[in-house]
């Protein structure tokens, strides 16, 4: 060859090595490309995948901890609006919503129940519908009458927390649709919530993330981690109850990190010039071999003779085989099954690496050199894989290389011998055999029997589910963990369900190993073999104790009264209604007993809701005691109790019922006659029962209760302590109390209510105080006698508000009279109920109305009953020493009809001792009545009191009471009660005389 084609050989192999470097750099870097977008897709699936579980977790703690609202207004709903009940049932809700901070209630928008108390007492009082952050939040959750999560807020009690609110509607007594009560609510703190579900973990695996609010007008952050690095951020998300929130989470570092692609142009500037320098080589060894051409022509006639015999050989072998010189060029392929994908992959005439992933080349340089550096030269079981084009399966191959010199043209040359055995079947099974065992390892227990239901394989969570370990079950069957609960007929089904259906899934009961008996979900299904008959079963099973538990306390607050386990009202109607409706009552009668306790409300004001709860709680053993045991004895609410009899067979006697209802009421109230001891002190207590008598022509239990109901208000009209059977007309008598009631509710903004003024006066029959008493004047019943609505006032607690008033009114004339310099000296007396005076509140009340109208403490008198001095004595104590402190005179009245004792009377700072009335009639003729007056003046006199006497109907009492040193007087003899204008022009007309 001349040396002119030599050098034009020479250029056109640097222009296709130069040409080669450019293909190469532009394939590798469409390559790294599509490489990193399949990485891009993977992690952005984990991203994905990763957000998705965390927002699960946190949907789920929302949701589970959000679910004690519904209990809360379940119960407010069930009680009528009464909440006593609340810590009791809040404490035990706490322990199944551990991530609640606390519970609350909120009548009409206003909390007024928190539980627990310590910490949160901030939140008492607050408004929720007029706060500025959570007012509009709280007014969607009442116009949509359904839960909504609220947040974050900033908390009243100090942090940052989420809010689920519940509304409330209530029902009237008799069924008919209620208005908004209020909420009940309850508090996720924060950063409880996100510490719970370790959101911060994200950071730990690299990520950042931002968790937003979204269904608001612009997204509100509710906790991030370094948003300002998000990019592109997969994003998940989530309903909450009345909210929707997003999940947001992005590699720190970003999804291509910078220092990969440069990674990626360096490896594609390498492999590039590596692959020119081949080609280069390549063609200077084309043109050594044309140069050889001559020389190898001579052979040619006997490699084909060796090809000949070797073809024989190779024809036995069903794997593709290929031969490669020493250095790496592609010299055959054989495929004698027609892998044709093989052909793009080991081009004849180029080097292996030309048309092979990175990744194979790298494996393939590897076997080649310790097939040349190992002593048999020849090397076995290396893998590599390959993806053809237009095709979505991976390939794997097992090679098996050997190295032979072989002699051409007197040199001897080297050659590789590569076999390459298709195993993407074996390399499938086994990592679909991978895939099993990790799936077989999981949280629920996996065991697997054969076709004689003998044990052959169980997982750790079996183990650890059943306490018996693998080698304790391998042989036996299922039945080693029977509980004995169930009977053959329950495993008879099961089988016939796993025959039919292949499956069957139920909850059985199982025992341990230690012999604990618990309950289990579940499932079984069969495997078949080709013939179609069961090889094996397949069981797995969780343990559901807790989720058991879980029902039966919800049952329990469902079904029960917290504070005195009896049946709740629920529980009671469905009673009823299964009394009524499906077991009948043909020739039988049953009757329900309505017990309410007489002045209950007094025990709950004057000693505290404990003592009452107390009271509560023995008023229900008394019951159960009385009672036959298939008697169902209920708490309606508050101080009522219902107890519903076993029916009675009225087919000999008809009035077998009435007559046994009569005597279970005798029993109760005598029952309940007894004293109570509670805290060492006894507490007397009655009860009015009203009775119903029902039998199969009654339909609706409510009904039923109703008529009890009104027959227990016959019963209280008539004198209480005693049980009233319901008939006609005891319905219009009630309409007419509730009437008046709701009149009474609407006196003081109706301005109906007045006050009428009985003058006092000296022993020189000088006017010198007035009592202010309430009236009443109806707009149709004209005037109400205070005999009448007192005790109603005090009965439904209208006698706040109304005492209130009076307070009001007596200020602003104590006021007016202030300007009057003849008015100076002039004592106005107010009635004080026990209600009233044992309001916490009540000292600062009286300090609030005094400043308001600037009125003279001096000049006002509170009367208190002796009878209230019986109960908390440190209570009145303390508060008549701040009432003093004010200036304000206190005046005990009716003494002597009450129990107080005299060495707790010398400890109270009474100004004024009033005898009461009875005292006073007939004393200038009864002894007894005089030495009473008598004596009472006397004590009051060396205690250092003022002694007043009220009821002076005659001169002789004024005389006689005069003579004994009775400082004041007061009486229809002296003067009747009469409007302000006619009591001053009486003082005028006294001064004057």
């Amino acid at each position: 060859m001349s040396d002119s084609v030599t050098k034009t050989l020479s250029r056109r192999s640097y222009s296709y090595s130069a040409l080669a470097f450019i293909i190469v750099f532009v394939l590798g870097l469409y390559a790294s490309y599509n490489w990193e977008s399949q990485q891009l897709k993977v992690k952005r699936a984990q991203a994905l995948s990763l957000a998705q579980s965390y927002s699960f977790q946190l949907k789920s703690v929302l949701d589970h901890n959000l679910s004690g609202n519904y209990t809360l207004a379940a119960l407010v709903h069930e009680f009528g609006g009464f909440t006593r009940w609340f810590p009791q049932v809040a404490a035990s809700l706490l322990e199944i919503y551990p991530e609640v901070n606390n519970f609350a209630l909120s009548p009409k928008g206003i909390v007024k129940h928190v539980y627990p108390l310590e910490g949160n007492e901030r939140v008492i009082g607050f408004n929720q519908l007029m706060d500025i952050e959570q007012g509009g939040d709280a007014w969607d959750t009442l116009k949509q009458q359904r839960l909504i999560l609220s947040g974050p807020v900033n908390l009243v009690q100090g942090g940052r927390g989420l809010i689920g609110r519940l509304p409330i509607a209530m029902e009237s007594r008799y069924g008919e649709a209620g208005q908004f009560w209020g909420f009940s609510s309850s508090v996720i703190r924060l950063d409880d919530l996100l510490d719970n579900i370790n959101l911060a973990s994200l950071v730990k695996q690299g990520y950042v993330y931002q968790l937003q609010r979204i269904d608001t007008e612009q997204p509100k952050l509710i906790a991030a981690q370094e948003p300002e690095l998000l990019q592109d951020p997969v994003q998940v998300e989530m309903s909450l109850p009345g909210v929707t929130w997003r999940l947001q989470i992005a590699p720190k570092e970003g999804w291509l990190p910078k220092q990969t692609i440069v990674l990626y142009l360096l490896l594609c500037l390498i492999v590039a010039a590596v692959i020119a320098r081949l080609v280069f080589t390549g063609l200077k060894m084309n043109l050594q071999k044309q140069q050889l051409t001559t020389l190898l022509s001579l052979q040619t006639e006997h490699a084909d003779q060796t090809d000949k015999r070797l073809l024989s050989t190779l024809q036995a072998i069903p794997d593709p085989l290929l031969e490669l010189d020493q250095d790496g060029i592609v010299l055959d392929l054989r495929t004698p099954n027609d892998e044709l994908e093989l052909e793009q992959f080991f081009i004849c005439g180029e080097h292996y690496s030309k048309a092979l992933p990175y990744a194979v080349v790298q494996i393939l340089d590897n076997v080649f050199l310790e097939t040349l550096h190992s002593p048999s030269q020849s090397h076995r079981g290396a893998l590599f894989s390959l993806i053809p084009n237009n095709a979505s399966q991976m390939l794997w191959f097992e090679l098996s290389i050997v190295f032979r010199k072989v002699q051409d043209n007197d040199q001897l040359k080297g050659r590789f011998i590569v076999l390459l055995r298709d195993v993407s079947a074996r390399q499938e099974a086994e990592q679909q055999q991978r895939i099993a065992a990790t799936a077989f390892e999981t949280q629920d227990g996996i065991l697997i029997s054969d076709r004689e239901n003998r044990i052959i394989r169980v997982n750790k969570a079996f183990q650890r589910l059943s306490g018996y370990s693998e080698a304790e079950v391998i042989g036996e069957t299922p039945a080693i963990l029977q509980s004995g609960k169930h009977d053959d007929a329950f495993y008879q089904h099961m089988f016939e369900s796993l025959m039919s259906k292949g499956t069957w899934e139920g909850e059985v009961w199982n025992r341990r190993k230690d012999g604990e008996v618990y309950p289990e979900w579940l499932s079984i299904s069969t495997v078949h073999d080709h013939h179609g008959e069961i090889s094996h079963y397949v069981a797995t099973f969780k343990d559901i104790s807790e989720r058991k538990a879980s029902e039966r306390q919800i049952r329990q607050l469902h079904y029960y009264d917290s504070l005195t386990r009896l049946a709740n009202r629920t529980l009671l109607l469905e009673e009823m209604t299964f009394l009524i409706h499906e077991k009948g009552l043909r020739n039988k009668q049953s009757a329900v007993l309505f017990i309410d306790l007489d002045h209950f409300k007094d025990v709950n004001d004057v000693w505290g809701h404990n003592i009452g709860d107390q009271l509560l709680q023995q008023v229900a053993t008394r019951l159960v005691d009385t009672t036959r045991s298939k008697d169902v004895v209920a708490r309606f609410g508050g101080d009522e109790f219902l107890v519903l009899l076993e029916p009675t067979d009225i087919s000999i006697n008809a009035d077998r019922a009435i007559y046994r209802a009569s005597h279970v009421a005798e029993k109760l109230s005598k029952a309940l006659s007894r004293a109570f001891i509670l805290n060492g002190v006894d507490y007397q207590i009655a009860a009015s029962v009203g009775i119903a008598v029902f039998d199969e022509h009654s339909h609706e239990p409510l009904d039923i209760i109703k008529q009890a109901e009104l027959a227990m208000y016959e019963a209280k009209s008539t004198g209480r302590s005693r049980h009233c059977f319901y008939e006609a007309g005891m319905q219009e008598r009630v309409l007419e109390r509730v009437q008046l009631e709701t009149d009474l509710r609407h006196a003081i903004d109706n301005d109906e209510l007045l006050l009428h003024f009985q003058p006092q006066w000296d022993a020189e029959r000088r006017m010198v105080g007035a009592e202010a008493l309430l009236r009443w004047q109806h707009p149709d019943r004209g005037m109400v006698s205070p005999a009448v609505f007192i005790p109603l006032a005090e009965e439904t607690r209208l006698i706040l508000p109304i005492g209130e008033w009076v307070l009001h009114s007596a200020c602003q004339w104590l006021s007016n009279w202030r300007k009057q310099h003849q008015m100076q000296g002039f004592i106005m007396s107010v009635n004080v109920s026990a209600a009233q005076f044992s309001q916490e509140n009540f000292v600062e009340q009286v300090q609030a109305i005094l400043e308001k109208y600037h009125a003279p403490a001096e000049a006002l008198q509170l009367e208190l009953t002796e009878s209230m001095l019986a109960h908390d004595q440190q209570d009145i104590i303390s508060k008549m020493s701040a009432l003093k402190a004010l200036g304000v005179l206190i005046s005990l009245d009716d003494f002597g009809t009450g129990y107080s004792s005299l060495s707790y009377l010398h400890r109270l700072p009474i100004d004024q001792l009033k005898i009461d009335q009875s005292f006073v009639a007939n004393i200038e003729q009864g002894e007894k009545n005089a030495s009473l007056a008598e004596s009472i003046i006397s004590l009051g006199h060396n205690l250092g009191m003022e002694v007043i006497a009220e009821g002076v109907e005659t001169t002789a009492q004024f005389d006689w009471l005069a003579a004994q040193g009775c400082d004041l007087f007061q009486g229809f003899g002296l003067a009747r009660p009469m409007t302000m204008d006619a009591l001053l022009k009486k003082y005028q007309d006294t001064q004057t005389s």
